[in-house]
């Protein structure tokens, strides 16, 4: 069989990453000795009537396997409805978060054969096998299909993967040249590239897709296998940094020394995302001593009514040493925050204020967004007035800057403004200096916010405009713990 991985455009073009499922579906693809041609869309920004000359001339292909995420819905539906119309014997096979919608909404938004929802390298490769009559289809955990009589069926989620180590990415089947880059927010003057050294989170908050998950036990990448990886990666593309997109890095302190070790020992820096609570004095230690440049630290609501809410089980003032600990360190830390949670109050922004001022803090937030699938999105469901154009909507959805529901009983004008002004005064208040004409420079602050949220944030331009301020200007000038 002849096969083509693709990865789909994203709303906006500033975002740049390797995509990782795409990536492992590669390495089931390999296990078998089977050929792949890969098509990043995203990172050539490539147009579709262009995409399409090229698959042409490449082809012919017998199967069309497209990763998606909310965010490249549109992309990814326009894409497969194309391939179907210009090659009606080719079959495609829809995978990645997107497939956590409803069975009906993808199947009628996309021109495709089949689906897997869950963990896709095992299903992939056993649809494969059903493909070539070695298997039923209804066998296929995680499969979505219509039978021969239109029938649309669900085999559930994908088995749990226990061997993750069986998967590693082929890196060097791609040119990598094109993803090692020194553009991330993270890192931008060391090549930098975004993997993965575990799956799973043990936590259930009630926004994220792990709150209805079964994947939430943690599994862990041989660090031999990884170190491999680096070390081709090092020695072929320059690399110098990693961004750990795992969803949360530091939860086991005895792998969290041991993969620093190595990242010490190879002189790689890297960036990571955990919780405070998965935190202590020693960990942050080693994260500094071995070369963490960036912490992504998810605070989300001070307020104990709303985290409660949230379930995000962390007791702040258990923690306050992690916070104090942190901000002596050379290490650029981001306490993010949310705002406009169901059961959001001016009180319960209030403490969120009093918070950020107390500790010195930019108050970098996101809104509030309701994905599918998560207890968050079943709170709601009944403020969504039209679900399908809410789903069409979080394509395009700047969590920074688009509030899609106001889960509150507050207007929205109210939410946007106390959002605004918290966010002027959380970076007045770090700068630490007595501002002449501080009412005016508020003001401005917040007349940027607004123009941003509406103009801006989806502009590339203005996009990495933003975040070259917020992290070149603004984050020096409050030291670099915020």
């Amino acid at each position: 069989m002849k096969i083509a991985l693709i990865h789909p455009k994203m709303y906006i073009r500033s975002y740049y990453f390797f995509p990782l499922g795409l990536g492992f579906i590669a390495s089931a693809l390999q296990s078998r000795s089977m050929n792949f041609a890969f098509y990043d869309i995203h990172k050539n920004w490539t147009k579709t009537s262009k995409f399409l000359k090229i698959v042409e001339k490449d082809g012919p292909f017998d199967i069309f396997a497209i990763t998606a995420l909310q965010s490249t819905f549109l992309n990814a539906s326009d894409i497969c409805n194309k391939l179907k119309d210009k090659f009606p014997n080719a079959i495609i096979v829809l995978g990645g978060k997107i497939t956590v919608n409803s069975t009906s909404f993808l199947f009628e938004n996309f021109n495709i054969d089949y689906a897997i929802r869950g963990e896709g390298e095992v299903a992939f490769l056993e649809l494969l096998e059903a493909l070539e009559g070695k298997r039923e289809k209804a066998s296929v955990k995680g499969l979505l299909y219509r039978d021969d009589n239109g029938l649309i069926h669900s085999n559930g989620e994908s088995d749990f993967i226990e061997n993750i180590n069986d998967f590693m990415i082929p890196f060097e089947k791609f040119d990598m040249s094109k993803y090692v880059v020194k553009n991330t927010v993270q890192s931008p003057n060391l090549p930098s590239l975004n993997m993965v050294s575990s799956r799973g989170c043990p936590f259930a908050c009630t926004f994220c897709n792990f709150s209805k998950s079964r994947y939430k036990r943690m599994r862990y990448y041989d660090l031999e296998l990884l170190g491999k990886q680096w070390d081709y990666l090092i020695e072929n593309f320059g690399l110098k940094h990693i961004t750990f997109n795992d969803d949360i890095f530091t939860v086991n302190k005895k792998r969290t020394k041991e993969i620093c070790s190595v990242l010490k020992e190879k002189r790689l820096s890297f960036s990571c995302s955990t919780r405070l609570d998965a935190l202590n004095e020693e960990i942050i230690n080693v994260l500094e001593k071995s070369g963490c440049k960036y912490l992504c630290i998810g605070i989300e609501s001070p307020s104990p009514t709303v985290a409660k809410i949230i379930d995000k089980r962390l007791d702040l003032d258990r923690y306050q040493k992690n916070i104090d600990l942190l901000k002596n360190t050379s290490i650029t830390v981001n306490f993010g925050f949310m705002i406009g949670y169901y059961g959001e109050t001016e009180e319960t922004i209030e403490e969120t204020r009093e918070f950020v001022i107390k500790n010195g803090l930019i108050y970098s937030s996101f809104f509030a967004t309701a994905f599918p699938d998560t207890k968050l999105y079943d709170l709601v469901r009944n403020k969504i007035p039209d679900e399908e154009i809410y789903l069409k909507q979080l394509s395009q959805v700047d969590l920074s800057s688009d509030y899609l529901i106001n889960m509150t009983d507050m207007p929205l004008k109210k939410v946007y403004s106390l959002h605004d002004y918290l966010v002027a005064d959380s970076v007045i208040n770090a700068i630490r200096i007595d501002l002449p004409f501080k009412r005016i420079v508020r003001k401005l602050f917040v007349f940027y916010l607004v123009f941003m949220r509406k103009y801006g944030i989806k502009n590339s331009m203005f996009k990495r405009i933003f975040e070259f301020i917020n992290i070149v200007i603004v984050k020096p000038l409050v030291g670099k713990n915020n």
